[in-house]
């Protein structure tokens, strides 16, 4: 903004203009004041004269006044060399006589009391803008030291017109962005303390189980026996590479560190890629899992990450659904979005949990006893990261559903 459009300027400009008129038309009226003064003195001037020369000389009267009315260069001449005479005209001045010299000192008295009036108020106004202008400044300065100092309850916004208005309702918006800054870091220093407590505790478990069963090998048991310590410490082995794989793939979807592909994904596909993945738990399980859908149905995504999230989904469903039970997945496609719907017919999630059930490390009251409680909430990670979202509905006793939906046009 220049400098001549700011608000402030403009009105101090505008002070200083109307004065500038006001003492103007001042200097004017005192200009024609000083004038008739001095009218007023030559005329006692020739009266004084007049009336000299008529007392001295009556007959000369008439003369007199023909000379102050229409002189002529003789008179004016002959005046001129008696006045130098008597050191009262000097060529280029006015007769030097009392009367003339108190109507000078009475105009520049004038003149002196209107300059210092003029100079006065203009510096009392002058004063007056920055001694308001270097307010606000300081009031910003302690405004910014008690922002610095973690105090983000003053409001500085200001609805007036001007540069400073502007500024601080600028730093306002900076203000309440650092305040936002400052609760989302306190917020997230709980959650990762909570998150190194919960971490520290699912690794700890097995960490003690595999420290134990080492200790155990040391006593050189029999054959069978050291297989079946070996076989668990590989358990438990393979659950702690799954717990750090899955904590390191959270946090780098957390710190934004995962470009999700653009690809176009058939759901066909995915699902095949995702069961034949779990084929182990439901062949133990002796599960069965039923596919229905249209074979073209598709949506833009990252398979492999799109892969990941549905592995964990069902993953879930298996765990929680008994032996010789069904798992249902069907999907269809439509012009808003292609959705996925993962049904089992295991022992449901309790009301409570449901709101919880995509928390970190949350385990409901029907989790198994090992879960870790963080599957659920990695493949919402994913899901929301490529633009969708995933929902649950659940009745205790009669299984779980979860949709799963990635919308048409979401980048």
């Amino acid at each position: 903004m220049s400098i001549y459009k700011n608000p402030e300027v403009k009105r101090m400009i505008i002070i200083f203009l109307v004065l500038s008129v006001v003492f103007l038309a001042l200097a004017v009226v005192m200009g024609c004041i000083s004038l008739m003064y001095y009218k007023n003195t030559a005329a006692l001037n020739h009266a004084a004269v007049v009336g000299a020369v008529a007392g001295r000389y009556p007959d000369a009267e008439a003369d007199v006044i023909n000379q102050i009315q229409n002189w002529d260069e003789y008179a004016l001449a002959k005046g001129q060399e008696i006045l130098n005479r008597y050191g009262m005209y000097n060529p280029g001045t006015l007769a030097d006589t009392p009367l003339l010299h108190r109507n000078f000192r009475i105009n520049i008295l004038l003149y002196v009391l209107l300059a210092a009036a003029a100079c006065g108020i203009f510096i009392l106004f002058f004063i007056n803008f920055l001694k308001r202008q270097y307010g606000q400044i300081r009031q910003l300065a302690r405004y910014a030291r008690r922002v610095g100092n973690g105090d983000y309850s003053l409001d500085i916004r200001n609805n007036e017109e001007g540069d400073i208005s502007i500024l601080k309702n600028e730093i306002y918006k900076i203000t309440t962005m650092l305040r936002e800054q400052a609760q989302a870091l306190k917020k997230d220093k709980a959650v990762l303390a909570r998150s190194l407590a919960d971490i520290s505790h699912q690794l700890k478990t097995p960490m003690t189980s595999i420290s134990v069963l080492n200790d155990l090998l040391y006593e050189a048991p029999s054959q069978e026996v050291r297989r079946q310590f070996l076989d668990r410490m590989r358990s438990q082995i393979n659950r702690m590479e799954w717990l750090i794989s899955s904590l390191l793939k959270l946090s780098k979807l957390d710190a934004g560190a995962v470009t999700m592909k653009r690809d176009g994904i058939r759901v066909k596909n995915l699902v095949d890629r995702a069961v034949a993945s779990m084929a182990v738990p439901l062949d133990i399980k002796m599960q069965e899992v039923r596919v229905k859908g249209p074979d073209h149905a598709k949506y833009i995504g990252d398979f492999n990450w799109s892969c990941e999230a549905l592995i964990n989904v069902l993953k879930n469903c298996i765990e929680h659904t008994p032996e010789g039970g069904v798992i249902d997945i069907s999907f269809e496609e439509n012009p808003i979005y292609t959705m996925i719907k993962i049904s089992d017919t295991g022992v449901g999630i309790h009301k409570e949990d449901i709101p919880h059930i995509f928390d970190r490390f949350y385990k409901g009251k029907n989790a198994a006893e090992d879960s870790v409680g963080i599957g659920l909430a990695m493949a919402r990670a994913i899901i929301d990261k490529q633009g969708g979202d995933i929902t649950v509905s659940s009745e205790e006793g009669r299984g779980t559903q979860f949709i799963i939906k990635f919308y048409k046009g979401v980048k």
